[in-house]
């Protein structure tokens, strides 16, 4: 049962600052949820391992199997996907079927926090705070190490050569791709959305540049959910 309840926590935690629980779908297969398996099958998720590693990672995760999803997830921050790496960093923190360790939940925050995303910004100048000084020098003789393998300047292109494969392999050919289809559902951080199935060509999902300046905008203009809390009052 706690293993279940922190499994809940993490999802609530970070959904809470996309803006809300009811979101959580739209994480399990990033690509959406509803896309024809096969236009999948044909390519989007296939040259998306971002995208595609961080959907099975939250699968994983619902289902209750934290190794595989820590796995995936580590699979989708090697292509320089932050969400991936943020979500590393909440399962080190609430100790998601293992022993916390808030040394490497930081480092792995921080990574995600690289490039400015204030959502990942928040929750790692969270975790900082409560780091004694020797956890923070922990931290400092580690993160060179995660950087190398796992930050911008190396992830990005792995992703990059992923996208530029898929886009080689369409061949220019709307029909050979897409079969039938007339509308394509992709996914963002809040969700996801329908686009009609010429827009599934536009140069930001399979341009690297394009790809990233697209990312950069949606998840640096997150909305923030607020709560408001009323006057305590006395119970029995």
């Amino acid at each position: 049962r706690h293993g279940g309840m922190k499994r809940v926590a993490l999802c609530v935690v970070l959904l809470a600052g996309l803006g809300s629980v009811a979101d959580a779908s739209a994480w399990q297969r990033p690509a959406a949820g509803e896309v024809p398996e096969n236009l999948i099958n044909g390519g989007f998720l296939d040259y998306h391992p971002d995208m595609a590693n961080r959907g099975r990672g939250m699968q994983f995760l619902k289902d209750g199997s934290a190794e595989k999803a820590m796995e995936a997830f580590r699979r989708g921050a090697r292509y320089a996907d932050k969400p991936s790496q943020g979500l590393l960093g909440e399962m080190y923190w609430y100790g998601v079927d293992m022993p916390r360790d808030p040394v490497q939940a930081y480092l792995w925050m921080d990574l995600a926090a690289e490039r400015g995303y204030p959502l990942f910004i928040e929750l790692r100048d969270r975790y900082r705070a409560t780091l004694t000084a020797e956890q923070l020098a922990r931290a400092e003789a580690g993160k060179s190490a995660l950087w190398a393998e796992y930050a911008d300047d190396v992830a990005m292109p792995r992703l990059a050569a992923e996208l530029v494969r898929g886009k080689r392999s369409m061949t220019g050919s709307r029909t050979g791709f897409m079969g039938n289809q007339t509308t394509v559902s992709v996914a963002g951080p809040t969700g996801n959305r329908t686009i009609d199935a010429s827009e599934f060509y536009d140069e930001k999902y399979w341009d690297p540049a394009e790809y990233r300046a697209w990312q950069d905008q949606a998840w640096m203009s997150l909305p923030k959910g607020n709560v408001e809390v009323g006057i305590p009052q006395s119970v029995k």
